[in-house]
């Protein structure tokens, strides 16, 4: 017999928690590919402790917004590890667009 229910508010709340830690910690593995370059590092450190004190969400857009987030980080991991821990353009222009990314989170979560 097979049961169907609708998620509960706190599993969806549940999900989103996961999504920003996961986002959050995957930052981590960008500042190791980045290696010895110092403005990369520091613009991915600020950028982690962002994502680190994001709060859950119930909100659509939110959580397309933190799935947005989480898929321009592992562009930028790919872009890393092609450039080989070097600065290049479309390497600084990820990290713009990953915190364009989360203030556009900002914007919908306070709607």
């Amino acid at each position: 017999m097979c049961f169907f229910r609708k998620k509960k508010v706190a599993d969806k709340v549940k999900d989103d928690r996961e999504l920003v830690e996961v986002n959050s910690k995957s930052v981590d593995a960008l500042i190791i590919l980045a290696k010895d370059n110092a403005e990369i590092v520091d613009g991915l450190k600020e950028l982690q402790v962002k994502l680190k004190y994001l709060i859950p969400s119930l909100n659509p857009k939110v959580v397309d917004c933190d799935k947005i987030i989480k898929n321009k980080i592992g562009d930028m991991r790919i872009a890393l590890t092609k450039s080989d821990g070097e600065t290049t353009k479309k390497v600084t222009d990820m990290l713009t667009d990953i915190e364009l990314a989360v203030a556009d989170r900002n914007t919908n979560f306070n709607r």
